[in-house]
Order: C-alpha cells, then structure tokens, then sequence
C-alpha cells in the first residue's frame, strides 16, 4: 500500500465507524501555550479540558504536526522527525477502551494486513482493565502485552485535569534491528520495536492534591504516525525509504550528482528530505521566517537545512526546486498545496540567498576558529568567538554548535551567554525610556482603581457623562482650576481611545464652571478610558455633569482611514496572493501606513492594480455594516483576525458590503463613498519579507492630487507635452544630462592630463621626483582616481599628488606612486596629515584622503618632498 492509500483507508474505516471525518488543523494552533500544533489532539484540547461541548461524540482526522525538542536526532535515527502526519480517532463520551483496542487491531491486521505474529502491545502496570481486554477480548498472546510505568504509559494534560492510562501498539521490525540484550522487548531504546499506535484512555481527573477521580465522560485519544505505520506496511528499513520521502530524496539526488546510498552523506539526505516537509508546511499555513517564535523555528530548518546541502555539494540555493516535489506528493491531503506552492518556493528562496551570504562569510571565520583550536591542542572555541560571529555577521549559534560537534569540538556555552547577557543589558539600558512610560501606565491604572467608563461614540460626537475622578501630577482631586495639566475619567465618553492602530480623539470637556480641552485618549486595557487635557476655563470637579464633544473633523478623517485600511488589506490579498498577512497598522488623521508580510516589493503596475481596485470600492458606494459573534463563528465565516491578536469571548465585525469583513474595535464610515478618494504615498521595505504602505484617502489624498495636478499642468504647458508623454521627455532628459556630464568628465581628465603633461616637458621628470597638482573643478572624488590611472603607468617611480578644489576648500585629495616605486604611502601621509589637519590613509601604493584646510596645501607638497628626499614638480 502507498502512504494515500493507508491514510485514505484509514479515514474510510473510521468513517464506516460513524466517526466525523474532520481535516486536519493548521499548524498554527489557536492555543496560547503552544508554538506550533505538536500533537493530533492539539484541536481538540478545549474539548477534554471540558471548555467547550463536542460538536460530534465521534471524530477521526489526519493532523499537521510539526515539532522540534528532537531536532538533533532527526536524520541520525530511522524515526525521528520535525514534521509528521498523526492519525487519530477520538471519542467524548462515547465508546472507550474495548472498542479503542478492537478497532485498532481490526485495522492492523485486517485492513493494513500486518502479521499480528510480529505485533506486541504495552499497558500501565496498573491498568488490569486494558491487559484483560487486550488478551481476553481481542485476543493477544499474554506474553506478548508488557506492563509499562508512568513514563511510557500514563498521559496528563498538566499537574491537575484530565488524564488516564495509555496502551500502545508495536510492531517486531525483525531481530537484526534489535540490540544485544537477550530480553529486548517493546519499552528498549533499540530500533526493533516499532511503536505504531497510542492509545490514551482518559478516564480521570487529577486533583491540586494527587488524588484521581473518575470522569463521568471517558474519552478516548489515540495517535498513529502516517510515516512510522507506513515503514511497517511498506517494510521499509526506516521511514525515510518509504513513498513519502523517496521522491525527495530522488530530486535531491538529481540535483547534487551525490546517492542516498552513500552511507557518509545518508544523513544529509534525511535532514533535508525532513526539513523541507516542515518548511513548506509551516508556509503553507501562513508562518513567515524571522527571529523569534515559530518564525524563528521555520528560519531554523531552512538554514539546517541549506547547510546540509553544502555537503552535498549544494553551494547554491537549492531547497526551493524541492517544494514542488513535496506539493507533488501530499497535495491529495492538503490540496491548499497546489495554490501557494510558488509563493512557498520563492520565499524559501528568497530566504536561503539572504542565509548563504551569512554562511560564506561566516564559515571562513569558523573554519579559522576550529584551525586554532586543533593547533593548540584545544577541545573548545572561545564562547566570546562565538557569540561575536552571531553578532557581526549573523552567524546562528545553533548552526555553529553543530558545527563544532561535527568536528569534534565544544565552546564556553558559559562565556558566549554572558556576551549576550552584557548585550541584552544594553538594549535594556535603551529600553528604559519605555519602561518608565509603560510604568506611567501601570501607576495610572492603579490611580483610578475599581473605575470604569463605557465608550458611547461610535454613532455620535457629543454626549454627557459624569466626572469620576481628576488627577493631576500623579494625585486624585475634587477639584482642578485653568492652566492645569489633568488626567480625567468620566463614567461614559464618545471619547475614543488610542488602540487597535487608531489615534485617538481629541476635543473639549464642558462643565457648569469650566472647560478642559482634551489632547490624548488612552486605555489601561481595563474598561478605562482616561482623557488627559488642560484646564483652560473656570473649574471642573469631580462628581459634576459634563458635556464631552471630540473634534468631529479629525474623527471622521480617521473614520476615512481606517475604512480605507479594511479596503487595502483586501485589495492586496486580491492582487499579491492571500498569503499577505496584516503585520501591523496606523490610522490617524493625516492619514494610514499598513504593514504586511511579503516577498518582494511591488512593483508600479501590482501599486496601480491595488489603487484601482481600492478606488472601484469606494465609488462602488458599499454599506459599512457593524454586527456581533463568538471569535469561533466569525472565523467559521472567513472573517479575517490577526494571529497574535487576543480577542474576547464576543468580537465586534466589521462587514465592508460583501467584499471584505474583519473583526476590529474602531471607528468607521457608514458607506465607502464617504472616503471620496483614495492613493498610495509609498511602498517600502522595514524588515526581511515585510513592506509597507502609507496612503492617504478624503480630503489629504485630494490636496496630494492637487499639488500633483498642478505640476503636471505646469510642465505641460512649459515643455508642451501631455502627461501621458512626460515620463519618456524625462528618461530622455535624464539620459541627455548623463551623456553631458560624461562627455565634461573626460574634457575635464584629458585637461588635466594635459596640464600634467606640460609640468613634465618644462621641468624635465626623473625618478626621484614628486609631481603635485590642484585642480580647480567641480568632478568628484573618482576623477582623481580615473586621472590617477591613465597617469601612473608613465609615471614609474615617481609620486604623484593630486587634489580637487573650489577654490575655497580642499575637497579630496589622492596621493600615488608609479609603478616601480617602493613608498609606503599610506603610513607617510598618516604622519604628515596630523600637522597639516584632515583625514585619511591607505595602502603604500595609494592613499585617498580629505578634510584639509586650503591654505595647507603649500605645506602637504612641501613636507611630503622632504620626507620623499625628492624634487618637487608643480
């Protein structure tokens, strides 16, 4: 059987079961306390922790799972492995252990067809229960069921909660996997027993004391790896010759003329055909690389990876071509594959050439390290080494311990850390600023402990509210009078708060006596919103009614804006793939900057296509609609949330006609056409695989056009072409002034060689002589170099010194020997320069340099001649 036809049969039986066949989750998972999806029950935590109520009783799924506590085996062992497919069937409060071990065993044997001569199955010591159903009911030979401890055969879900006892099913891979030890049986560190299923009976509740009570609901939770059942079916000597990794292999063999059955390389193989499974799944789900979280997890099996394959004479990017191969072989069971495995090809790309620069220079200065150390007879690289490879050039240090234990070797893991310690230490030192102001914040909110506001502005500008509290420099009073600078919170305000990436609102606070005018809004995250203000009338006092109106023009600009935000969030999923994600995000009045993770940078045409199709939105008049659901229903119904957002129980949405809904907090337009008009400022780069857009929409982005506008008109009538012809009037402008400035560059150099041509015929050259000469000219500093080298071969042993000036300053200044000389310039002019003031130095044969006052030119030749012992020529 193939590995699709053991998963398929797989689903089918426990189809047939009446199990609700559930696809696999993302690898991300909506867990809080977990990176990454490392278990088949991961999804269906909520359900055994009893947080949420089962929607089937029955489930069985294929499961994305991906970890790496054992990264450092995976390759070395025959099973072993960052990404992994987990079957499973579950149960909540349906069947429990004697249908668990039946099925199981009906599939092995009956469906899988594997000899059930060759099966063992283990159980907890003290479950009496699975012994006697294994033996008794299904029918294993006593001898062949082992009694297992806590370890190997009790699972818990943490120190208090659900648990239970676990059964486990293996497979004898035959003797000559096995180790010496006579009695070797399921529970031995060796090869020969394969463990194929786990079976976890979860029947009891664990209490803060230890105690285990029984669940009134039994579950069951089992798990069968795809790569270890199908090793056994296919009878395979480890996982990685089965069909799910052999056609990597295959590519990565054509590709690097090296065999898979060289034993020297074998575990090169392994790691890359293991790597790229998890990199292309990890990009599949929406991971990007970076530096921290399963990002940084993902940029590590890359970089693992690529190294790998320089021993196999891979010295270029090469993990890309190998998607395919991958989207080729598991397409069938995750089919989003086939959509996005371009875009996963090109980011690995991209991200493999960014990591071989980081590799050629680094391992120059590894493979130096190492040599010192085997030279001195060392066992160990200095950790400072180390950690200033990873500093200056970027080197990882996981990728240089590996390094180094290939080659037998250690570092001072100790003095590496305290490098980076002293490090840390200092962007804490840069950090503080904003830790006091995070600190302000903390102080704030326990200054107005036990209040709350409500915010009541979404549909008004105005509204009156109650003074709770005023606190200025850090104090609560009753009572603050003009001039003074105040923090106010009242029990209800149409004020709103800075967040969500949405400026606040600003505005007045009117009370009987005295007015306050608002300048800042901010939120403790606590149902707070604190309004800070000064006090430029009268009095106000706690406990009074107040008028409380924000500026109704800044908030409707950023209204326009963060609807616009929704609008280009979609338009660039439309256009560049939907594996942009939002990263980030500012509205304020003047306008909006949108961060999201991609590639490459855009280019004019997809800019334009982004315009349009924003544009077409807003004039299209779409109805902005608010509406309220659980964060599980709204995700049911494709609306977009941010993966590290954290959301409450009930999720505000925000629906843009039928064309765009996210959850959001802000405040928005009623219709799209409200936002007039909309354009993009600029698109850049602030970091690897992430860019970002700043736009302007309403009236700023009609005063852009304007001024735009009015340029064009301008230019029009002054050189009487029409807009759409002045992009090719300027290329050839532009191209007209290049060939100029070229064509004055070489008047220039063949006037000055002709000027220096001149002094030689008049003063006669010999070989002890300096030549000195300043140019008055406007070229840079290579006209000195240009000038330099069509000289210097007729210059032999002579020393030539040029500068440029305007006649005020000296603006560079290039000394030069001929070509049979034996000066060392650089050190010369180093000395001679800290009399006569500037900077500068180089190699003995030429040495560049600048910063010297006009009037020391004189004293330069004529130093620089008594130091040479040489006549001077000028």
């Amino acid at each position: 059987m193939t590995s699709a036809e053991i998963r398929n049969a797989f689903l089918e039986y426990f189809r047939q079961k009446e199990h609700h066949v559930v696809p696999s989750a993302s690898l991300v998972p909506d867990d809080p306390t977990l990176l990454l999806t490392i278990a088949g029950m991961v999804p269906f935590k909520p359900v055994f922790l009893g947080h949420v109520e089962a929607q089937h009783k029955r489930v069985v799924t294929t499961q994305k799972c991906l970890r790496v506590n054992d990264i450092e085996q995976v390759g070395y062992t025959a099973r072993h492995h960052t990404f992994f497919e987990m079957l499973g069937n579950f149960s909540f409060g349906d069947y429990f252990k004697k249908e668990a071990c039946l099925w199981s065993w009906d599939f092995l044997t009956n469906h899988l067809k594997l000899d059930p001569v060759r099966m063992w199955t283990s159980v907890h010591r003290e479950d009496q229960d699975a012994f006697d159903i294994w033996t008794s009911t299904v029918g294993v030979p006593k001898e062949k069921v082992v009694f297992l401890g806590d370890e190997d055969n009790f699972w818990s879900s943490g120190p208090v909660g659900p648990c239970g006892y676990c059964s486990e099913i293996y497979y004898d891979m035959g003797e000559e996997r096995g180790c010496s030890d006579p009695h070797c049986r399921p529970g031995c560190e060796c090869d020969r027993y394969l463990e194929v299923w786990n079976l976890v009976f979860m029947e009891f509740d664990r209490g803060s004391d230890g105690t285990l009570k029984e669940l009134p609901k039994k579950n069951i939770d089992t798990g069968m790896g795809l790569e270890r059942i199908t090793s056994a079916v296919q009878g395979t000597e480890s996982n990685f010759e089965t069909d799910l990794f052999m056609p990597v292999i295959r590519e990565i063999e054509s590709l690097s003329g090296c065999r898979y059955s060289d034993t020297a390389v074998r575990h090169s193989f392994r790691i890359i055909s293991d790597h790229i499974r998890g990199i292309t799944m990890l990009l599949a789900d929406g991971v990007y690389p970076g530096n921290e979280g399963r990002g940084y997890i993902l940029r590590r099996l890359i970089r693992r990876a690529y190294r790998q394959g320089l021993k196999l004479s891979l010295d270029h990017p090469f993990l890309h071509e190998l998607v395919y191969s991958i989207s080729a072989t598991m397409k069938e069971a995750f089919p989003e594959l086939s959509e996005k495995e371009g875009y996963i090809s090109r980011i690995v790309n991209q991200e493999e050439t960014r990591f071989k620069e980081t590799m050629q220079s680094g391992l120059e200065i590894l493979e130096a390290l190492v040599a010192k150390a085997r030279k001195n007879g060392s066992q160990t690289v200095p950790g400072k080494e180390i950690f200033r490879l990873y500093d200056t050039h970027g080197f990882p240090v996981d990728i240089a311990r590996e390094i180094l234990s290939e080659e037998k070797l250690s570092y001072s893991e100790e003095e590496c850390q305290e490098e980076m310690n002293r490090q840390q230490e200092q962007g804490r030192k840069a950090r503080e600023g904003k830790a006091r102001m995070l600190s302000k914040s903390k102080d704030t909110e326990e200054l107005f402990d036990g209040l709350q506001s409500s915010f009541n502005g979404y549909h008004r500008y105005m509204g009156w509210g109650k003074i709770m509290a005023i606190a200025e420099d850090g104090h609560l009073k009753d009572t603050s009078t003009g001039g003074e600078e105040v923090l106010v919170v009242a029990d209800r305000t149409p004020f709103y708060p800075e967040q969500g990436g949405q400026e606040w609102d600003t505005g007045t606070l009117v009370g009987a006596k005295g007015k306050i005018a608002i300048s800042k809004v901010f939120t403790t995250g606590k149902n707070l919103i604190v309004h800070q203000g000064k006090v430029e009338e009268g009095r106000v006092s706690t406990g009074e009614m107040v008028r409380l109106s924000i500026n109704p023009q800044r908030r409707r600009f950023m209204e326009i804006h963060h609807t616009v935000t929704h609008l280009l969030h979609k338009a660039l999923r439309l256009t560049l793939g939907d594996t942009v994600r939002q990263a980030g995000s500012w509205v304020g009045e003047g306008g909006l900057r949108f961060d999201f993770t991609h590639f490459s940078p855009l280019t004019p045409e997809e800019i334009g296509r982004v315009e349009d199709e924003v544009n077409g939105k807003i004039f299209q008049d779409l109805s902005v609609q608010v509406s309220f659901s659980t964060i599980e229903k709204a995700q049911d119904f494709g609306v977009i949330a941010l993966f590290d957002e954290k959301y409450e129980k009930k999720v505000r949405i925000i629906r843009i006609g039928t064309y765009t809904a996210e959850l959001c907090g802000g405040t928005h337009l009623s219709h799209t056409s409200q936002a007039g008009l909309f354009t993009i400022v600029s698109e850049s780069s602030i970091g690897a695989g992430l860019r970002r857009i700043e736009a302007m929409a309403g009236p700023h982005a009609y005063k852009r056009l304007k001024v735009a506008y009015t340029a064009t008109e301008h230019l029009r009538r002054e050189y009487q072409v029409e807009p759409e012809s002045m992009e090719e009037l300027f290329k050839s402008l532009h191209e007209e002034n290049r060939q100029l400035k070229k064509a004055r560059k070489k008047y220039e150099i063949d006037r000055a060689i002709y000027q220096i041509r001149e002094r030689i015929e008049k003063a006669g050259l010999s070989e002890n002589s300096l030549l000195a000469h300043l140019f008055e000219t406007e070229e840079k500093e290579d006209f000195l170099k240009e000038l330099v080298d069509k000289v210097r071969p007729q210059l032999k042993k002579t020393v030539f010194l040029v500068g440029t000036t305007d006649g005020k300053t000296i603006r560079g200044v290039l000394a030069a020997v001929g070509m049979d000389a034996s000066v060392h310039l650089g050190k010369l002019i180093r000395e001679i320069l800290k009399t006569t003031g500037g900077g500068g130095g180089g190699k003995p044969d030429l040495s560049q340099f600048g910063g010297l006052p006009h009037g020391e030119w004189g004293t330069l030749v004529s130093e620089l001649g008594a130091r040479l012992s040489c006549r001077i020529i000028e």
